[in-house]
Order: C-alpha cells, then structure tokens, then sequence
C-alpha cells in the first residue's frame, strides 16, 4: 500500500468517526478507561515505559535504512488488514447498531 491510498484510507476512516452518532459516547468511553488505566500505573512503570520509547526511537532512526523489502511489505500488509478491520468496526457505529 503507498503512502498517498494510505492517508486517503485514513482521512476516509477519520470522517467516518467523527460523523459517527456514537462518537462522543465512545470518546467518554476511551476517556475514562484511559484515566483509570493510567491511576493504576505506578511511577516505575510510566519511566520505564518513556525509557522503552526513547530506545525504540533511537534504533529506529539507526536501523531504519537496514529494513529488508520483506518486512517493509509485511508492514504495508498489516496496515492493510487494519485499515480494513477499523473500516468495519466504524461503519458499525456509522449505522448505529
């Protein structure tokens, strides 16, 4: 998948939420999970987190030049089935069911 089908996938799938007649219920929803997700997670764990972000970003940027066109392609692919699976759970919320 390109770059350009895949932002289009993306601001067609964002259009569908936000039109959505359920979007500010599950808004709500995400809001208070991600609040009592985040009351539970001690101190510990949000900097070893932030640390494992830092890493990842790091080697990113040192091995992003050595990823095989294999892994490139099973990327797109996933992105693919994700985009597709977002696709249908939004248009769940589109026709109200």
């Amino acid at each position: 998948m390109n770059n350009k089908k895949q932002e289009f996938d993306w601001q067609e799938l964002k259009e569908i939420w936000i039109n959505s007649a359920q979007t500010k219920k599950i808004h709500i929803q995400v809001s208070d999970l991600l609040n009592e997700l985040k009351g539970k997670v001690s101190q510990f764990e949000k900097d070893s987190i932030k640390s494992d972000i830092g890493i990842l970003k790091s080697s990113w940027i040192q091995t992003k030049s050595k990823v095989s066109q294999f892994e490139k392609d099973a990327i797109n692919r996933d992105l693919v089935t994700l985009t597709r699976l977002l696709k249908r759970f939004l248009n769940l919320f589109k026709s109200g069911k």
